[in-house]
């Protein structure tokens, strides 16, 4: 800028000044979102005071500047307003962006201070942190995606997006911006010294609380973090409490004796920034709670939920948005229970085969009924057919363009078994998700709220489901979906008893670090329900539990959490009444009888296994599979010896869901898996034959798995421990032998035989290395922890209840 007139030019073509101020007490860059344009914080200039000089950036190739090339680089748009923004002497300035312009802003203050003239504070609204990578390949959408994408956003007008010649006119700024967030690489460098305060919508489905916290990383002090309800452009729907909080960060800056600022004509009046509470400090672990909701004291934004007064939902302060949810590691509002005396109570419904509540009889014309009235529809379709999944360029994984849900990666392993290492497909599904069922007692007796639930890769489509299932990303909303039911009760709901609670694993084989929250929450409130749900007893469950495909994998691992040591100890009758086997399986869960190993020699023989076994484990790219006998085809990514499991994509249409439809990937086994739990009576107590097994995405080493557990279609070589008894087994010794099918919001048409087998003295007390007996009710303490059973022994426990 070689002279004073270059630099008022360039002042009037970036910056507008919708309501000059003669004596201004500090002038607020602001810095507008994707395809916005200067006009757009009109709603929140009115609402600030007088005294503060709004200078709105005005980005080329729109409004008054829509004959200027578009620049399509954060870089290229940050350089010259650096510029322009240095030549604003006097009072204090301020920066503040929305969404793309918060990346902007944040540009030009790392510039500014380099020069030796930083901002007085850095103001970002609904925008994740720079450091947090992510791949955005919006700017590639055809015209119906990219409109699509900007109605989930809930920030354009819809009667612009249904105009065609308006589209015309401002779809080419906006895939613009979106070209240049895609492009956008954070260069590492010194902290900012300036003041960073971030706003974030509670149910933004582009920024969740962890990247919103993560702006701590580029500031030298902790930023003050703010939390309203709303989506991404929750500024313009609380305008007043926005405002406030912005002039709450420019406040430290004023020189002592500034008169308090009073808000502008369109204000409400503000003395602290609204209802949203602030949190210094960056979070750790966890991300944790992040600010706190209006109206609901205490609720953090990591996890949104719902007003109450939703038909056909609970009654309760919150349900769905609007929940509330505690700081991590704080017990809020719940009573943890007893577990023997959990266990008593266990038992007494374990052993109701029927109820009044909702008769045995009505339970088949129920799920009749309700999968015949709500259409639900999975087809298989090619890749290219996938929404908002893609491709990474560069990695070839598989990965939606939120950031959440899941990704199909590579994972390269090895161990002392096998000293080559290998390649798979993985999915890697870092959140711990929610699997919940409510408790309510009826006539003494414990009922469990159960749900029909359709999922699009089930065997028959619906299934018996947990109260509430749900992945990270569905209880933060990012499918822009209705939210889950009940969840409050197992996030903050107050006067909760819990009953179990535990995070356990998933398949290992298929999953990384796969990990689900299992709870069971007890009530004394009358919860209603509508058609999807009904209250059954466990001895209710244990019947369905025999017939094929019908109890989902969720359901499973859930129950086998309830403790049941002890659980005879003071209840009427004896614990091994009845038929021999039945008699010594009801000791085994419930009774006080000597088991054969301590609990300590138990989970010891994990431990050396962990210590001793080598598992190397190493996330690739999934393009580094093709090299080891993987392909990718227009369908299917595969082996090419046809073994193993398959990456497929399914189109699902549904009716009751959180969304009526979608796209996703799916896992699809080449064959039926075996999985056996070995079982024999010792002192009349009936033992279980545990191995500790290890998958390729195991967390840990190894957990205890089934004494069996293949696909014996896919064997090559020596036959595992025990697989040749198993096979070999007749009726006389079977005493559970059901096909269940796995998680089918991942996998596709995955089913495993499960068989208990009761053996006698041909299988000997001391066993292989690796191998311990235990009873069920070892077996069920050890699930008040985590990492130390599979999820098929998981299965195996709820199926042996099955059988008394």
């Amino acid at each position: 800028m070689s002279t004073s007139a270059d630099l008022r030019n360039l002042c009037d073509l970036w910056l507008r000044r919708y309501r000059p101020s003669t004596a201004p007490v500090a002038r607020l860059a602001c810095f507008p979102h994707a395809g916005g344009s200067a006009s757009a914080f009109l709603p929140l200039i009115r609402e600030l005071p007088q005294e503060i000089e709004v200078l709105a950036v005005q980005y080329p190739g729109r409004q008054d500047r829509r004959a200027e090339p578009l620049v399509d680089s954060i870089e290229q748009l940050a350089a010259p307003l650096a510029d322009v923004l240095q030549a604003q002497t006097g009072p204090p300035l301020v920066l503040f962006g929305h969404s793309m312009g918060a990346t902007v802003a944040y540009e030009v203050a790392r510039i500014l201070e380099q020069r030796g003239a930083g901002p007085a504070a850095l103001v970002v609204s609904g925008r994740r942190a720079p450091t947090v990578n992510t791949v955005s390949a919006v700017h590639l959408y055809d015209d119906d995606r990219l409109i699509e994408e900007l109605r989930s956003l809930d920030g354009t007008d819809s009667s612009l997006l249904s105009d065609p010649e308006l589209l015309e006119l401002v779809l080419p700024a906006i895939r613009n911006d979106y070209r240049a967030v895609g492009h956008y690489v954070h260069r590492p460098g010194t902290p900012l010294s300036c003041p960073l305060t971030v706003l974030t919508g509670a149910d933004d489905p582009n920024v969740s609380a962890a990247e919103a916290a993560a702006w701590s990383q580029v500031a030298a002090a902790d930023p003050h973090v703010h939390t309203w309800p709303g989506g991404h452009f929750f500024l313009f729907e609380r305008p007043t409490e926005v405002c406030a909080a912005v002039v709450g960060a420019i406040a430290p800056a004023l020189p002592p004796g500034t008169p308090p600022l009073l808000p502008g004509p369109a204000g409400r009046g503000y003395g602290t920034p609204g209802p949203s509470a602030q949190t210094p400090g960056p979070a750790t672990g966890d991300p944790g709670p992040v600010g706190q909701v209006a109206g609901t004291p205490g609720r953090s934004a990591g996890i949104p939920g719902r007003a109450h007064g939703a038909p056909g939902h609970p009654a309760g302060p919150a349900h769905g948005r609007g929940a509330r949810r505690p700081e991590p590691g704080a017990v809020f509002g719940a009573d943890y229970v007893d577990r023997r005396r959990t266990a008593e109570r266990v038992r007494v419904s374990a052993d109701a085969a029927d109820s009044r509540v909702h008769p045995m009889a009505e339970v088949p014309g129920w799920l009749d009924g309700y999968a015949r009235a709500h259409h639900f529809h999975a087809e298989p379709i090619p890749f290219d057919r996938l929404r908002r999944w893609y491709f990474e360029p560069g990695t070839g994984d598989l990965r939606h363009e939120s950031g959440r849900f899941f990704a199909v990666e590579g994972l390269r392993t090895g161990s002392d078994n096998d000293p080559a290492d290998r390649v798979q497909p993985i999915i890697a599904q870092p959140e711990v998700g929610l699997l919940g069922i409510l408790a309510h007692e009826f006539d003494g007796v414990l009922h469990f709220l159960m749900q029909a639930k359709p999922e699009p890769g089930n065997v028959n489509g619906l299934q018996l489901s947990p109260t509430v299932q749900a992945t990270r990303s569905n209880f933060d909303e990012v499918h822009h979906g209705r939210p889950t039911p009940f969840l409050d009760w197992f996030i903050q709901h107050p006067g909760r008893r819990v009953l179990a609670d535990s995070i356990q694993s998933e398949q290992a084989d298929w999953f990384l670090h796969k990990h689900n929250r299992n709870m069971v929450v007890e009530t004394d409130a009358v919860v209603e329900a509508d058609d999807a749900f009904r209250w059954l007893t466990l001895g209710q469950i244990r019947q369905l539990m025999l017939q094929d495909d019908l109890v989902n994998m969720d359901t499973r691992s859930v129950l086998a959490c309830l403790p049941t040591a002890g659980g005879a100890s003071h209840g009427a009758g004896t614990p091994d009444g009845g038929e021999e086997f039945a008699g010594a399986l009801r000791k085994s869960f419930y009774g006080e009888a000597e088991p054969l190993y301590e609990p300590h020699a138990i989970t010891g023989c994990l431990t050396d296994v962990r210590a001793l076994r080598i598992l190397r484990q190493q996330s690739v790219p999934l393009e580094q599979a093709y090299a080891h006998g993987w392909e990718r085809t227009e369908t299917t990514i595969r082996h090419r010896d046809g073994r193993h499991f398959e990456i497929m994509a399914v189109e699902v249409n549904a009716e009751r869901r959180e969304v009526a439809s979608w796209t996703q990937p799916l896992l699809r086994p080449c064959s039926q898996g075996l999985v056996a739990l070995i079982t024999r009576r010792f002192d009349g107590v009936l033992h279980a034959l545990v191995a500790a097994r290890s998958g390729a995405g195991t967390l840990n080493v190894a957990e205890f798995g089934p004494s069996v557990q293949c696909r014996p279609a896919e064997l090559s070589g020596d036959a595992p421990p025990y697989l040749d008894y198993v096979r070999a087994c007749g009726t006389d010794r079977i005493r559970y032998d059901v096909i269940h099918s796995e998680e089918g919001g991942r996998f596709y048409h995955a089913r495993n035989r499960y068989l208990v087998i009761e053996a006698g003295a041909e299988i000997r007390a001391d066993c292989p290395p690796g191998f311990r007996w235990a009873t069920f009710g070892q077996l069920t303490e050890l699930l008040a922890h985590g990492n130390y059973l599979n999820v098929e022994l998981r299965t195996l426990i709820t199926c042996a209840h099955a059988t008394y």
